[in-house]
């Protein structure tokens, strides 16, 4: 059985769906220096449950400062190093670029512009 957990902090809201193969995490609002703790949270928590991928819907974000770029790729990193993936999530333009031009797409980030796509990419054909 899954769960949705909620945080706000600021303009910030997070929830963490985990009632499927695949770990949900939505955001919204904005990632940053304030936010960030409360993402690395949720991402460990989902780490301590054994997954080894899950999505980041970044759909609904309106900023993204270096910090929580930082906390993304550090998210990568580690799931990387366990043979892992994220999947990101993002329909916008200006954020996929910063995931574009910071090469952190080349490696184990994945990006998509809905969450079916995620789940069409993943399932047996």
């Amino acid at each position: 059985m899954g769960y949705t957990f909620l945080a706000m902090v600021l303009n910030f809201v997070l929830e963490v769906i985990t009632n499927g193969k695949i770990p949900t995490v939505r955001v919204k609002g904005e990632i940053d220096i304030y936010s960030c703790p409360r993402l690395n949270s949720a991402f460990s928590e989902i780490l301590q449950k054994g997954y080894k991928q899950f999505i980041l819907n970044l759909e609904n974000i309106q900023y993204l400062d270096s910090t929580g770029l930082g906390t993304i790729a550090h998210i990568a990193r580690t799931l990387y190093e366990q043979e892992g993936v994220l999947f990101l999530v993002c329909s916008k333009p200006q954020i996929r670029k910063i995931f574009e031009i910071s090469g952190l797409n080349k490696k184990n980030i994945l990006l998509f512009h809905e969450e079916n796509e995620v789940f069409q990419s993943i399932s047996p054909q």
